[in-house]
């Protein structure tokens, strides 16, 4: 995957930091307000990214991508149990099971003890989903090929103290 920011990205980011300097007062430099804007364009850019380099992994859509790896980890699921740990709505998972079902690469099973269950499975035991969630962190993973060691500290301090903030 090109690791090289999208011309789009970095217009929009020299747009926020216009936005911020025009909109922080005497009491804030506008560093908040950039972070945030920056960390905005960030997210969109990054999950543009990754939805590519998952396709390119194997050709599946990141959310398919990490129902299959959560199968084929943790073996069958219930779709409530699947949905929770997706962060995804039941309509959802009910889509996205129903499309693994179409291609044939999950099943619903019953529940072996309680009738009113039905479990989600894979179908393909070969271990291509967790070839492809290698792949796709390899693919993270060179985003930082050539990222300054005492930047890459500081990006962990950051993620360290606001990945327990977003819950």
């Amino acid at each position: 995957m090109p690791t090289d920011p999208q011309p789009t990205t970095v217009a929009a980011l020299a747009k926020a930091a216009e936005r911020a300097a025009r909109s922080s007062d005497n009491a804030s430099d506008g560093s908040e307000e950039l972070l945030a804007e920056a960390t905005l364009v960030f997210v969109r850019a990054f999950d543009a990214w990754a939805r590519r380099a998952a396709l390119a992994a194997g050709g599946d859509t990141l959310p398919r991508l990490r129902l299959l790896y959560t199968l084929a980890t943790e073996g069958p699921q219930r779709m409530a149990d699947l949905a929770a740990h997706l962060e995804v709505t039941p309509r959802n998972i009910t889509a996205l099971v129903d499309g693994l079902e179409a291609a044939n690469m999950v099943r619903r099973t019953a529940h072996p003890t309680d009738r009113r269950v039905t479990l989600v499975e894979i179908v393909d035991r070969t271990g291509a989903a967790e070839l492809q969630m290698d792949v796709l962190r390899a693919s993270v993973a060179d985003l930082f090929t050539g990222v300054d060691p005492d930047d890459r500290d500081a990006f962990e301090r950051v993620l360290a103290t606001v990945l327990p903030r977003l819950g």
